[in-house]
């Protein structure tokens, strides 16, 4: 037999002996893969919910600060309005949401601060890797109240009822 007849005769067994290695790269690198992608994924949610959480304690401080209360659910009063509100614009994605109000120590003055406290508990909606601070995201936000024009807001500064183990201590 000729060199060349033995190349060509001997080509469909090389090919043969590597075919299914494909699969079995993707079988061991797939594993790693998914991994990485769901967890690009699950910070992403975290940090949505983190920067959510930042800009919806602002938003509810300058809408307390300039005695704007929306009508929000079933709040009848201004402070109850404002962390309704609140938990509104901080809109959290993959956890549940609470928040805090604390008015000025000595009542409602113009230039006295107002803070605006939340809390998210997020999970990271799938749940495959660790969340910075066991999930929970916090923000705080204190502004100078501008407008302090009587009647005084309604009802008085609170919070919502946190889980077991987490606390208020932060904000104050």
């Amino acid at each position: 037999m000729s060199r060349s007849l033995s190349r060509v005769l001997a080509a469909p067994a090389r090919r043969r002996s590597e075919s299914g290695a494909a699969a079995v790269e993707f079988a061991l690198v797939s594993g790693i893969l998914f991994l990485v992608i769901f967890g690009i994924i699950q910070y992403g949610l975290f940090f949505n919910d983190s920067l959510n959480a930042r800009q919806g304690v602002r938003e509810a401080a300058r809408q307390g600060v300039v005695r704007n209360f929306p009508a929000c659910g079933t709040a009848t009063t201004d402070l109850d309005k404002l962390r309704c509100n609140a938990k509104k614009e901080v809109a959290a994605l993959t956890g549940s949401t609470y928040v805090k109000v604390l008015t000025p120590v000595g009542g409602w003055a113009k230039a006295k601060p107002l803070t605006v406290c939340a809390m998210v508990h997020s999970d990271g909606a799938i749940g495959l890797l660790p969340m910075p601070n066991d999930g929970w995201i916090m923000s705080k936000t204190q502004m100078s109240i501008e407008q302090a024009t009587a009647p005084v807001p309604t009802g008085t500064a609170g919070a919502d009822t946190l889980p077991a183990g987490a606390d208020w201590s932060w904000c104050s």
